[in-house]
């Protein structure tokens, strides 16, 4: 099993690491918003010049950070349904609440999407008023393409 290979491996690592110590407040204040897309772990940090406790809570910016051939992007609602019934789950009480299309969070646009997602954060209620970007991170090159500017 994969949970078998990872207990493993991380058995080795805390073996032959010893991480630092890394203090609970972000050095950079800033919180990033992005997709959970595998491709962007290992570049990320590369990417943004970030290193591990430099961004997350305690944060005087937001970034929300989209990125190019996202799966979401081309997401069909159909195949997902199809896929879900074979599982045995009902998604019809979430479609009937959220739409749909929206109900996976489906768009067409990263830009846009971007956009969106700065607007709802800029207009939280639950939020300090901080400077919330929105950028696009190539999938291929790393290169960010700022959208919106806090």
């Amino acid at each position: 099993m994969v949970i078998d290979e990872i207990l493993a491996y991380n058995e080795r690592f805390v073996q032959q690491n010893r991480l630092p110590i890394i203090g609970h407040t972000p050095r950079k204040r800033m919180a990033i918003v992005t997709c959970m897309d595998c491709r962007l772990v290992q570049m990320f940090e590369q990417a943004l010049g970030l290193e591990r406790g430099d961004v997350l809570l305690g944060v005087r910016e937001i970034a929300v950070i989209g990125h190019t051939q996202c799966g979401l992007a081309r997401a069909d609602p159909n195949v997902l349904i199809a896929s879900m019934q074979a599982l045995g789950v009902d998604p019809q009480p979430l479609i009937e609440r959220a739409g749909p299309k929206s109900w996976i969070g489906a768009f067409d646009d990263v830009h846009v999407n971007v956009k969106e997602v700065v607007n709802v954060i800029r207009n939280s209620p639950y939020l300090p008023k901080i400077p919330v970007h929105g950028l696009v991170i190539d999938i291929e090159t790393g290169k960010l393409e700022i959208v919106e500017r806090g």
